[in-house]
């Protein structure tokens, strides 16, 4: 049982809430499906409230937000991949929308190349995983990286080359198990 100590709800409000939609955006990124995020969020912003006297420096809120809700995400990670699985999401009918919409057909490829990014980025460990989406997908600098995951500035740079190869190899690997890409033909033994 969790023992609330008293806490001042307008400075919990006034320092938490401007960084509501960082925390969502994060949790999309991490997540992938908007009703985990919305989740993600409100467990982070419970455990902040419970937690509100651990704050020392106000300054810093967004970073212990972040924090927080990466522990969070962390924890169900690790649930969710000792649970059977069941489902992974790429059932039919999450293209049944709208199929007269002109777009429909843009759609369903630009859900595919979303599911599959998010598949290769599921792979990549945590520490890799963190500043890449960081960087990429919030446009953090390489300082504000640094201060929120407190590492120094060369590990955030060496992460994010390192990440971008995981990446990479990650989504040749996807496309090359579909599409038989990437096997080399010689030409030179074809001619006689």
């Amino acid at each position: 049982m969790v023992i609330l100590r008293r806490v001042d709800k307008k400075r919990f409000k006034d320092l938490t809430y401007p960084h509501l939609e960082f925390l969502f955006n994060v949790a999309m990124k991490y997540s992938g499906n908007r009703y985990d995020a919305e989740d993600l969020v409100q467990e982070t912003m419970y455990s902040a409230y419970t937690r509100f006297a651990q704050l020392r420096n106000d300054k810093s809120c967004r970073a212990w937000l972040f924090t927080i809700l990466r522990n969070h995400f962390l924890k169900e990670r690790r649930q969710f991949l000792r649970r059977p699985y069941l489902d992974d999401g790429t059932s039919y009918l999450n293209y049944f929308k709208d199929e007269k919409s002109s777009g429909f057909v843009d759609r369903i490829i630009e859900k595919d190349a979303n599911r599959k990014l998010h598949k290769v980025l599921a792979g990549i460990p945590e520490k890799f995983q963190s500043p890449l989406i960081l960087y990429y997908m919030d446009e953090m600098t390489y300082q504000e990286i640094a201060e929120y995951l407190d590492i120094p500035i060369g590990t955030v740079m060496s992460r994010l080359a390192r990440g971008k190869q995981y990446l990479k190899k990650g989504l040749l690997r996807l496309s090359a198990g579909k599409k038989g890409i990437g096997k080399i033909i010689h030409l030179s033994g074809l001619r006689k």
